[in-house]
């Protein structure tokens, strides 16, 4: 009886692996980690975390009210019978302020519509709503 020759046993490839794991770093080594951590030095603050401190502004109020059968907008001790009234007023604050527009419940919404295309042409992006308290019984029957 002859023996048949052994054959060696096929182990699993290597070959890919290799090539993957070549790629990989050769990946890796091309991004700029470097320039990243550059920019992010550049960023942080030199003389430490307390020595910065946001200053938190309040915020611009104009004011939004029913007067008679017209609206009435001031702005501090500025007052005007449109919010075209409060133009040169917002155009000296800047938009470096935060505005806040105050309007009750009884104001029809072209009146906030106003005030808000006054503050866009001032280039004033920061805004905020606040709306007034709600209407009691008697007033909404008057």
């Amino acid at each position: 009886m002859r023996r048949m020759p052994r054959q060696a046993e096929e182990g699993l490839s290597l070959t890919p692996l290799i090539d993957i794991a070549f790629l990989m770093l050769i990946f890796f080594m091309s991004l700029p980690f470097r320039g990243l951590d550059f920019k992010l030095q550049s960023h942080l603050p030199k003389d430490g975390p307390n020595q910065w401190r946001a200053e938190v502004k309040e915020p611009v109020k104009i004011r939004v009210r029913l007067k008679g059968d017209g609206l009435v907008y001031a702005l501090g001790q500025h007052a005007a019978s449109s919010a075209q009234g409060l133009d040169p007023v917002i155009r000296a604050l800047g938009p470096a302020y935060a505005y806040e527009i105050d309007a009750g419940t009884a104001v029809p919404w072209q009146g906030v519509v106003d005030a808000v295309n006054v503050l866009a042409a001032a280039n004033c992006a920061d805004v905020r709503f606040r709306g007034g308290p709600p209407l009691t019984r008697e007033a909404r029957q008057r």
